[in-house]
């Protein structure tokens, strides 16, 4: 044995392994057995990592490792739950060899089965290759091609039967309408359709070829009885609605064709007017709680990227206030952020074919297009921006819409400048719900008077906040100044010596809008108190315990 390649990786292994190392090389070799048409990489234990430079060999050394039973089952969950998708080993292949010396050594050799196509092996949310012998991350252009190996692969284009009977007469009737529709501004595109028999109509689609209907035209368009035909999982759209508490209130499942189950399921939608009060106006704006567009943007794209090789179901979650949508399948462009500041569309598709007669059939944008349409939308709206959730394990999408308003400074902020870009919108919106922008956006933001504060109680900023009339709800918000909460101590105890517990009853309602934690707005007043002990102005009477009481030493002198 002395060569290593990158689907071959020799360990001493002698005593021991890190478990998390395991997890990396397991990462490592399933990828690069993916790439390099294996259907398995190997991780050898026990042989030396040095050549024999008399032999040119590595010796055999032999290991303890994963030698208990116990131990060998703490190794796979170890490397199942660090991986993802997650790899589940099969108890090494053990040999007995001769050592240099002629004593028998324990050879371990562990299988790594390659990464499914399409989807690359990470470990801890790190994808890992190699580079000749040595471990490294998977360089930008292996994880690319990878990627790309599920729209090489089109679960959705594949052709299952010849069957026409299995098809839905009102989905093709529906199919039709959504056609004419998208061609409306030419209509000889819709005569020429119109003309078409079904199977005309389908095989321009590319949703039939040479007679045999496509998976995706069974996802779309095929009777329940149509599902045997997929080879596996029936695709399923499920719904369910929550109330206040989170607890199931009643749910429905909607199955083939999809594109009819696309409408009865935004039929059991709850649509509700919200009203929202525009800055100096007296008269509110009433907007449905959800925009027609962006649900349906929304579902479509669970449809056309679901992985329906997973078996899982789409999923669609109402609460009060929410909307969640979630399909299983990897993200393809790898993150929001590359999304919405793309120039051009993605190029990938997991189920180009099923996607394709989608945008035909006008149901769905590319999905870059579509994506910032969904965010501008939501933006033109003044409503909260969708929340995307791109999880590795399993690899799957959720995309949270509010029904809502969270922040009417939000809104303001919105109406008030009707240019703002959708980045700066974006950043907005992060701050309404909590979250901490980067820091040099943050200082950008500032630098625009959008914002002011300190994390994590940023705010409108003053200037923004007299431009949309809310001075009063600013300086509420802002709180009383320092020198105010001084003030009013020295005015307490100007009139006789006070415990610590009236000082706080005189400033905590004060402090209640600008500090809503009840704990640290007593530790903001300790904090007052001790710095007023060291200008002197005043001062601590008997032992510093909870009782102690606080007199005035001098009146405070106002600073210029």
């Amino acid at each position: 044995m002395s060569t290593e390649t990158e689907w071959l990786e020799f360990k001493r292994a002698g005593q021991t392994f890190s478990f998390d190392q395991m997890a990396q090389y397991v990462s490592a070799l399933a990828n690069e057995a993916n790439l390099h048409r294996r259907e398995e990489g190997w991780l050898v234990m026990g042989i030396d990592d040095r050549l024999d430079p008399t032999t040119g060999m590595r010796p055999a050394i032999g290991t303890e490792f994963a030698r208990a039973l116990p131990e060998l089952n703490r190794i796979r969950e170890s490397v199942a739950a660090q991986t993802a998708p997650p790899v589940v080993l099969h108890p090494p292949h053990e040999l007995e060899v001769d050592r240099p010396d002629g004593a028998p050594a324990r050879v371990l050799l562990w299988r790594i089965p390659a990464a499914p196509r399409g989807v690359p092996v990470s470990c801890k949310g790190h994808y890992w290759g190699r580079n000749g012998e040595k471990l490294c991350g998977l360089p930008l252009h292996k994880l690319d091609t990878l990627r790309a190996q599920s729209a090489l692969h089109d679960w959705s284009a594949a052709v299952v039967t010849q069957d026409w009977a299995l098809l839905s007469a009102p989905a093709i009737a529906r199919a039709r309408e959504l056609y004419a529709r998208r061609y409306a501004s030419k209509p000889d595109i819709v005569k020429e359709m119109l003309g078409q028999t079904d199977a005309q109509f389908l095989h321009s689609l590319r949703l039939a070829v040479h007679g045999g209907l496509t998976r995706a035209a069974l996802v779309l368009l095929g009777l329940p009885t149509a599902a045997s035909q997929l080879g596996g999982p029936t695709p399923r759209i499920s719904w369910q609605l929550l109330d206040h508490r989170n607890e199931p209130v009643t749910h429905q499942h909607f199955g083939l064709p999809l594109l009819s189950s696309i409408d009865a399921l935004i039929a059991r939608i709850r649509i509700i007017e919200i009203n929202i009060l525009p800055p100096r106006e007296v008269a509110p704006l009433n907007l449905p709680n959800y925009d027609d567009w962006v649900l349906r943007e929304a579902l479509h794209n669970c449809v056309a990227h679901q992985d329906y090789t997973q078996g899982g179901r789409i999923l669609v979650t109402e609460g009060p206030d929410t909307l969640r949508f979630f399909n299983y399948g990897e993200f393809l462009p790898g993150s929001l952020d590359k999304v919405l500041h793309a120039q051009q569309p993605e190029q990938r598709y997991r189920n180009a074919c099923l996607a394709d007669a989608m945008v035909e059939l006008d149901l769905m944008e590319t999905l870059n297009r579509g994506v910032k349409g969904m965010f501008r939308k939501q933006k033109e709206r003044f409503f909260p921006l969708p929340d995307y959730d791109i999880a590795a394990q399993p690899a799957s999408v959720s995309v949270m819409l509010y029904g809502r308003v969270l922040d009417k400074g939000y809104v303001d902020a919105l109406m008030t400048n009707s240019d703002l870009s959708l980045e700066d919108a974006v950043l907005l919106d992060q701050i309404q719900k909590g979250r901490k922008p980067p820091a040099g956006e943050l200082r950008r933001l500032r630098a625009k008077g959008l914002v002011e504060g300190r994390s994590p109680r940023l705010r409108i900023s003053a200037q923004l906040a007299v431009a949309m009339g809310q001075e009063v709800a600013y300086l509420n918000q802002k709180g009383p100044s320092v020198e105010d909460c001084k003030k009013a101590v020295c005015d307490l105890l100007a009139m006789a010596p006070q415990p610590r517990v009236e000082i706080d009853a005189l400033l905590m309602d004060k402090l209640m809008l600008w500090i809503p934690g009840a704990s640290e707005r007593k530790k903001y007043i300790k904090e007052l108190l001790a710095d007023m002990a060291r200008q002197g102005s005043i001062r601590n009477i008997g032992k510093p315990t909870r009782g102690a009481v606080w007199a005035l030493v001098a009146p405070m002198r106002s600073r210029v």
